[in-house]
C-alpha cells in the first residue's frame, strides 16, 4: 500500500491508501501512515481528454503516441483518447494500430473526428478525404473509442445503429429531426458543441437542442476563443452539469510561439495563440484541457464542477472506472493548489 497525506477532498483532509493501480482506503489524517505529504494541496480526479489532436510539437497523426502520454500527463490528463483528422484510410489505420503506451497518460483508445463528415461543415479538415460513413472498415480497426458522424450522410444512420464504438455527431450540417433519430439510434455526444453545426434557431432548433432534449452528452471547448463565456454557461444550463463533456480540441502548436504548423495537411498559422487555416477558419486550440478547466471556472462555473466536467462526465460517458476519487475507482489524480495550480498529476497510482 502506498500511501498520499495531507490532502483535500471535498473540503476534507485525508490520508489515501492506493494499491494495485487503485484507490483502497481513504482515511482521517489523524491516522498515522507513512507516505507523501502534499501539504493540504487539494485532490481531484485525474483529467479525461476525449478530443485533442495533439501539444508540444506532436500530432495524433503522427504516430508519436508514447511522446503524447508523457507530455499530457504533465499537463494534468491521465487519461487521452488521442484525435484523428479526416486522412487516408491507411494513414488513420496506421495511427490506431500504435501499440499502447505504458508510461503518462492512459490511452484506452483514440477517436476518429472522420472522415465521414460533411464538406459543408469541414472546418479545418480537408474534404477531399471526406468518404460517407463505411461500418465495414471501422469494424476491422483496433482502439478506436469515438466516431464523429455527420447522421445526414448517406449510410450514417446504419453505420451509427452497428458501431461499436461511442459515436458523436459532428461537422454537420443535420437538423433537429436527423439529430434527434441518430441519438436514439445510439449516438451519445455532440462534437465541440456549437463548432461546425448549425446554430440554434427559435423555428429551427438544429442539432444542439436535439441533444439537449434527448440527454446526450456536450463536448464543450472552453478556451474562450471557441465559444463566449456566456455560450459555455449556456451550455452547462442547457444540457446539465452531468453532460456537459470539457475538452481542449488542442494541436501540435500548443504549448509552443506562434508561427506556422501544419494540421490534416494544411498549413495552420497561430498568432497571439489563436490557430486559423487560410481561409481564416478555426483549427482547434492551442490551451491544455488543464487550461480550459481553469478558464471555465474564471467563467463563472464552480471549481469542482468544471473538474467534474472533465473528468467525471467523460469517464461516465466512455464507460471508464475513473474520474472520482473512492474506494476502488483507480488511482489517476491531480493534485491542485488554492489557486487551482496543478502540482502533481499521477496516473496508474504511479505515485
Amino acid at each position: 500500500m502506498v500511501y498520499i497525506k495531507n490532502v483535500r477532498l471535498d473540503g476534507e483532509y485525508v490520508n489515501i491508501g492506493i494499491e494495485d493501480g487503485k484507490f483502497a482506503e481513504i482515511l482521517p489524517l489523524c491516522v498515522e501512515c507513512s507516505g507523501i505529504d502534499f501539504g493540504g494541496a487539494k485532490i481531484y480526479p485525474g483529467l479525461i481528454e476525449i478530443h485533442s489532436h495533439g501539444a508540444m510539437g506532436v500530432d495524433t497523426m503522427d504516430c508519436d503516441v508514447e511522446f503524447l502520454a508523457r507530455e499530457y500527463l504533465k499537463c494534468g490528463v491521465t487519461t487521452l483518447y488521442p484525435t484523428t483528422m479526416t486522412a487516408s484510410y491507411e494513414d488513420i489505420e496506421r495511427v490506431v494500430r500504435q501499440p499502447h503506451p505504458t508510461v503518462g497518460a492512459n490511452i484506452p483508445g483514440y477517436h476518429l473526428e472522420g472522415p465521414f463528415i460533411n464538406a459543408e461543415k469541414c472546418g479545418a479538415q480537408k474534404p477531399e478525404l471526406i468518404k460517407e460513413p463505411d461500418l465495414a472498415w471501422i469494424s476491422t480497426l483496433p482502439n478506436v473509442a469515438l466516431v464523429t458522424v455527420a447522421p445526414e450522410c448517406a449510410g450514417a444512420m446504419e453505420f451509427i445503429e452497428g458501431c461499436g464504438a461511442v459515436v458523436c455527431l459532428g461537422h454537420t450540417a443535420a437538423d433537429y429531426d436527423t439529430a434527434s433519430a441518430a441519438i436514439r439510434l445510439g449516438a451519445k455526444c455532440l462534437t465541440h458543441t456549437f463548432n461546425a453545426m448549425p446554430p440554434i434557431h427559435h423555428r429551427a432548433p438544429g442539432p444542439i437542442l436535439a441533444g439537449a432534449d434527448l440527454g446526450a452528452y456536450a463536448q464543450i471547448i472552453s478556451d474562450g476563443i471557441h465559444l463566449h463565456p456566456s455560450v459555455v454557461r449556456a451550455a452547462v444550463k442547457l444540457f446539465g452539469k452531468d453532460k456537459v463533456v470539457l475538452i481542449s480540441d488542442s494541436v501540435r502548436a500548443t504549448g509552443l510561439a506562434d508561427g506556422e504548423y501544419e494540421l490534416g495537411g494544411q498549413l495552420t498559422t497561430v498568432k497571439d495563440g489563436v490557430a486559423r487555416i487560410a481561409n481564416s477558419a478555426l483549427a482547434g486550440s492551442t490551451t491544455t484541457l488543464f487550461e480550459c478547466v481553469r478558464r471555465a471556472i474564471s467563467f463563472g462555473i464552480s471549481e469542482a464542477d468544471a473538474v467534474k466536467m472533465a473528468s467525471e462526465n467523460p469517464a461516465r460517458l466512455m464507460g471508464l472506472n475513473k474520474g472520482k476519487i473512492a474506494v476502488g475507482y483507480d488511482a489517476d489524480f491531480i493534485i491542485v493548489d488554492d489557486s487551482f495550480n496543478l502540482v502533481r498529476a499521477v496516473a496508474r497510482g504511479e505515485v
